[in-house]
């Protein structure tokens, strides 16, 4: 997948501004950030369809995540864990409701229950 640069995004955002659904699929791909890196895995193709996916790749570094938070897998687990918690919460905060018709402009992430479990959701990786 060719990886394009932040100005590229936001010259397609302005390119496809209040067009239909499925000029935003031209969105999928990857875009470095001077910080992170966007991933747009799916767009969502009508406002009662699957939601679309997306990722954000942060440096461990970046992120402020030290060494010992991670330094093995049951102290990995408990910070993905609470960052997961974290932004869950952040959500419900700051992106309340959807903002737009069927499933269109939420904005959310898999409520974690009482256990404290290795999610997909979130992951720190080694510290590149």
């Amino acid at each position: 997948m060719h990886l394009k640069n932040f100005q590229e995004l936001q010259g397609t955002l302005q390119r496809i501004d209040g067009k239909g659904y499925k000029a935003y699929k031209s969105l999928e791909g990857r875009y470095t950030f001077p910080r992170f890196t966007l991933i747009i895995d799916h767009v969502q193709g009508d406002p009662f369809a699957a939601p679309s996916r997306v990722r954000v790749r942060v440096s461990r570094e970046v992120a402020g995540i030290p060494h010992d938070a991670v330094r093995n897998k049951e102290r990995s687990v408990a910070a993905c864990d609470f960052l997961t918690r974290e932004f869950h919460r952040q959500c419900r905060v700051y992106a309340r409701g959807n903002r737009g018709t069927g499933k269109s402009g939420l904005i959310t992430i898999d409520e974690p229950l009482q256990q404290i479990l290795e999610r997909s959701a979130m992951v720190i990786g080694p510290k590149e």
